[in-house]
């Protein structure tokens, strides 16, 4: 059986980040090790021996992240595909774990130290059957617990937008089990992740396999997702071209990033809509070749 270890690189010789790193590791072995989904990669242990932590040991996705996986597969069955993430989410959201952190491609670690691995931090992975597997839970939670030793490195894109407002209660640290001592400084801290949060990054995973295209991929610049998004504004329909979505897909999209996280559907009520969409043999999305102005 082939294996994916998900280890550490250039580790920090400072003894204190090495505590606090530590930590990090036990928090997300703790998290990920019970987890038993169809949608979940398994963990299956620990290695010794590959520098100066524990290495955690899961089963080898051979097809890789998702992206590329439908970039290399176009007639895969998208649709299906969502279905799946949304089971491996909904199944978290039922034992009151958050994700955290979810969204289909690899971004590097902006912080010294922090845990990497084998499959690049892609969080979105698929097995041998086909099947979408959720990975990656260094920042997963319990719902309404908040500790102070895993730094908030969510990309922009994937963040809802009640997570960029900074206020003051963000800046008071509530130490998890575990977690007494830690030197974390206020900019390690992260806002309140919610099952809500966690909707809305779903959204945007949805719709990056339905384009094979990052969320506003037509904005370079990550600050400007977030000015966007705390105005309300969500991707463009019109500029995801040569995509075409259909209505009841979009519908689905447009709910689960609403911006009144109030109003965003649990993730238990994603997977019947999508079924239904299923049922009924909905085209949810498809590339039309864009016009060429015809020749003088």
């Amino acid at each position: 059986m082939e294996v994916a270890v998900k280890a550490l690189r250039g580790v920090t010789n400072d003894p204190k980040m090495l505590v606090t790193i530590k930590r990090r590791l036990l928090r997300e072995i703790r998290v990920w090790m019970p987890l038993k989904h169809p949608n979940i990669t398994p963990f299956l242990g620990v290695v010794e021996g590959l520098g100066p932590l524990s290495a955690m040991v899961s089963h080898y996705c051979p097809k890789g992240n998702i992206n590329q996986y439908i970039i290399d597969n176009p007639e895969k069955d998208r649709l299906k595909l969502i279905t799946g993430v949304a089971s491996g989410l909904a199944y978290l959201h039922s034992l009151d774990l958050l994700h955290g952190d979810l969204k289909g491609v690899s971004h590097p670690p902006r912080l010294p130290g922090l845990l990497v691995d084998m499959f690049e931090q892609h969080n979105v992975l698929i097995d041998n059957e086909g099947s979408p597997r959720l990975a990656d839970f260094g920042k997963s939670r319990v719902v309404e617990r908040r500790g102070f030793t895993t730094a908030f490195t969510g990309t922009a894109r994937y963040m809802a937008p009640e997570l960029t407002v900074i206020s003051d209660d963000i800046l008071e640290p509530v130490p998890l089990p575990g977690d007494e001592g830690s030197d974390a400084s206020p900019a390690t801290l992260d806002p309140m992740i919610t099952k809500q949060s966690d909707v809305y990054a779903f959204s945007m995973v949805v719709l990056e396999i339905l384009t094979s295209k990052l969320p506003f991929f037509y904005l370079r610049q990550e600050h400007l997702v977030v000015i966007l998004t705390q105005d309300g504004k969500r991707p463009d329909r019109q500029r995801c071209i040569p995509t075409k979505f259909a209505d009841e897909m979009w519908k689905f999209m447009e709910d689960c990033w609403n911006h009144d996280q109030s109003k965003r559907p649990e993730m238990a009520a994603t997977i019947p809509r999508l079924q239904e969409m299923q049922a009924n043999h909905i085209r949810v999305a498809w590339d039309e070749p864009e016009e060429t102005p015809p020749v003088a």
